[in-house]
């Protein structure tokens, strides 16, 4: 497998399936803006929330090979084995597909991720321990708490400035080192007179 991160912004998603699986999967679309149609005979409160404030399109009825035409990503969440490796096999060359019941007949693995603002920690074990890939991305919260939000917003900010005083790439790296530093992740001082010095 081939890690990458993809910009799911406006990206037609279909889920197959409605149950809890699904919805904590669909959760993660929606904070990414992605464009979700659920298709299901039946759906869990959040899908069925979801919907009604518009923030998805379900559709109350078994899925068809059709419904999956245009979808960028299929997610076979079903209870069904037989349909979900069916919707994997109809699937097009160009498409995303992740196979809930049997990751090994979909092209996509979901990995177990951390996030905390522009920090992304992605875990996965392909498949063969859902549950060690969890417990690795929790041991990763206790290293990477809150603050690296805030951290990260304040490299980003350094960086940018960094690279626009057309600084010899010695003093850009010296400059981009030096704020790696523990101190300027724990004091809010610290970052804000480093800022004002570039400033």
């Amino acid at each position: 497998m081939y890690p990458i991160s993809v910009r799911m912004q406006g990206k037609k998603v279909v889920v197959a399936g409605g149950g809890k699986v699904a919805s904590f999967k669909v959760a993660l679309l929606l904070e990414e803006g992605a464009d979700v149609t659920v298709v299901s005979p039946e759906a869990v409160n959040e899908i069925r929330q979801w919907a009604e404030k518009g923030k998805l399109k379900w559709i109350s009825r078994q899925i068809e090979i059709s419904d999956c035409e245009d979808a960028f990503l299929i997610i076979a969440a079903t209870d069904n084995p037989e349909l979900n490796e069916k919707l994997a096999q109809n699937a097009k060359p160009n498409q995303l597909v992740n196979v809930i019941t049997n990751p090994e007949k979909g092209n996509v693995h979901f990995p177990a991720a951390l996030k905390r603002g522009k920090l992304l920690i992605a875990v996965s074990t392909e498949g063969a321990s859902p549950k060690l890939a969890k417990k690795i991305r929790n041991d990763l919260a206790k290293l990477y708490d809150d603050s690296y939000e805030e951290y990260l917003e304040f490299l980003n900010e350094c960086r940018v400035l960094i690279k626009s005083k057309g600084l010899e790439k010695a003093a850009k790296n010296k400059l981009l080192l030096e704020i790696l530093q523990d101190e300027f992740r724990e004091s809010e001082e610290k970052r804000r007179k480093f800022l004002e010095s570039l400033n």
